[in-house]
C-alpha cells in the first residue's frame, strides 16, 4: 500500500516539475511584475523586451492573445528569445498609458520590442498571425531592416525613402517633420506608390497644405493604391474634418474647402453627417428625415447609401428605438442591397438585427459562416457574426 502512495507522489510531483515546460510549451510566458522591472531582467537576461500593447476594449487585442499567443511555435521562438510582458494601455492609474504614449502607440494592439535601456528595436501594429508574428519578431536581430535601425539613420539626416517609410509608421509625424519631407520630394515623388505607402503611416492636419495636396490628388493616388487605403488615407480624415465643424459657423467654410479642391463627395458628407447627428441623439424621427433626404438626392449615384445607412444604425445606441415610427423602412433598404449583392452580406444581417427578426437573422448568418468556411482570415468575421447574434433579444 505504501508503495502505492509512493508511487502517485513520484508521478504528481514529476507533473509539477514539468508544468513550467509544458506552458512554455503551450504559448508566451509573460512576465508579471511591473515594466521597469521587465526592462531590467531583460537587461540582465541580455534579451529584447516584448510588449504586447492592448486594451481592455480591443477585440483583435484579445484574439491575439486567445489564438495567436498561446500556439506552441510562438510561445517557442518568443520565450527563447525575448523577455515577454503585457501593458494594458487603458489602466485606471494612467501609468500604462504614458508608457504607451512615450513610444507613439495609437493604435491596438501594437507590438514592441524594446532594449534594457528603453530604446526601441521594432514595432508591429494590428493583428498578425503566427507566421506574420514570428517573421515581425525576426526582424528584431536585423538592424538594417528594424524600425529603431531607420530612427537612428533618420537622426543622423538620412532622408531616403526606405528610411522615412520606418521612421514615419513609429513616429506618425508626431514632431511635425512630415511637411519638410515631402515638400522637397518632386510633383513626381509626390504621386509616387512610395510616398502614398508613408502617408498611410502619418497623421497630417486637414488645415495643412500637405493634405490640401493629398485631397486635390486623390483620384491620382486611386489609381496607384487600395480602395480601403484611399478610405483610411484621405476620405476618413476628411469626414472627421465635417464631424467636427458640424453645428458650428465653421461647418459651410468645411464644404467648401473640399469643394474647391474638388472632392467630389463634399455635399454628401455634410448630409451623411446631419443624419448621423440624429443617431447620436436618438433622435429617429429627425433621422428618417434626413435619411430620406440623404437617398432621394444621392441614391443614383452610390449604391452602397443603403449599406452604409444599415450600418450607421446598428451601430447607434438604440434604447428609444421603439418609438421610431418605420422599422419597416429598413427593409426596404435591405431589398435593394440584396439585388446588389450576391449571397447573404452583413448588411442583411444587421438589418435583421435591428428589427429583431431573430430567425431571419440567423439563416443569415448561418450562411454567412458556411461561406467563409475554408479561408485565410475568416475568424474575425465568423466571431462578429456571432457577436451580432448575441445580441438580438
Amino acid at each position: 500500500m505504501d508503495k502505492k502512495i509512493n508511487i502517485v507522489r513520484l508521478l504528481l510531483l514529476a507533473m509539477l516539475m514539468s508544468a513550467p515546460n509544458l506552458l512554455i510549451a503551450q504559448g508566451i510566458e509573460f512576465f508579471h511584475g511591473t515594466f521597469e522591472e521587465a526592462k531590467t531582467k531583460a537587461k540582465l537576461e541580455n534579451k529584447p523586451l516584448f510588449i504586447d500593447v492592448y486594451t481592455s476594449w480591443c477585440g483583435p487585442c484579445k484574439m491575439m492573445a486567445k489564438k495567436v499567443f498561446t500556439q506552441k511555435e510562438v510561445g517557442t521562438y518568443f520565450n527563447q528569445n525575448f523577455i515577454c510582458y503585457k501593458l494594458q494601455a487603458d489602466d485606471k492609474e494612467g501609468k500604462n498609458r504614458k508608457i504607451a504614449y512615450s513610444y507613439h502607440v495609437v493604435a491596438y494592439p501594437t507590438l514592441l520590442w524594446i532594449d534594457g535601456k528603453g530604446e526601441l528595436l521594432h514595432v508591429a501594429v494590428g493583428y498578425q498571425e503566427s507566421d506574420e508574428l514570428i517573421g515581425e519578431a525576426k526582424i528584431v536581430f536585423d538592424e538594417d531592416k528594424r524600425v529603431g535601425g531607420a530612427i537612428s539613420k533618420w537622426n543622423k539626416g538620412d532622408r531616403s525613402f526606405e528610411v522615412a517609410k520606418k521612421y514615419f509608421a513609429f513616429d506618425r509625424n508626431s514632431k511635425g517633420e512630415f511637411n519638410d519631407f515631402f515638400n522637397n520630394l518632386t510633383e513626381e515623388q509626390k504621386l509616387d506608390s512610395l510616398t502614398f505607402s508613408i502617408l498611410t503611416e502619418v497623421r497630417l492636419d486637414t488645415n495643412s497644405e500637405v493634405f490640401k495636396y493629398v485631397v486635390k490628388h486623390r483620384k491620382d493616388y486611386q489609381k496607384i493604391a487600395y480602395s480601403f487605403e484611399i478610405s483610411r488615407t484621405i476620405d476618413e480624415k476628411v469626414e472627421w474634418d465635417f464631424e467636427t465643424n458640424y453645428g458650428t459657423d465653421k461647418f459651410e467654410t468645411t464644404i467648401n474647402k473640399y469643394k474647391k479642391l474638388g472632392f467630389e463627395e463634399a455635399e454628401l458628407y455634410a448630409k451623411r453627417v446631419e443624419y448621423r447627428s440624429f443617431l447620436k441623439e436618438s433622435d429617429f424621427a429627425g433621422f428618417e428625415k434626413s435619411s430620406n433626404e440623404f437617398i432621394e438626392k444621392f441614391g443614383d449615384n452610390y449604391p452602397d447609401i443603403y449599406g452604409t445607412l444599415i450600418f450607421d444604425l446598428y451601430e447607434t445606441d438604440r434604447t428609444n428605438f421603439s418609438v421610431y415610427s418605420n422599422p419597416g423602412r429598413i427593409l426596404e433598404w435591405i431589398k435593394v442591397v440584396k439585388k446588389q449583392k450576391k449571397g447573404a452580406s452583413f448588411e442583411e444581417l444587421l438589418a435583421y438585427a435591428i428589427v429583431g427578426d431573430k430567425e431571419k437573422a440567423k439563416s443569415v448568418g448561418k450562411e454567412i459562416i458556411d461561406s467563409l468556411k475554408g479561408q485565410a482570415g475568416a475568424e474575425p468575421y465568423v466571431d462578429y457574426v456571432e457577436m451580432v447574434l448575441g445580441t438580438i433579444n
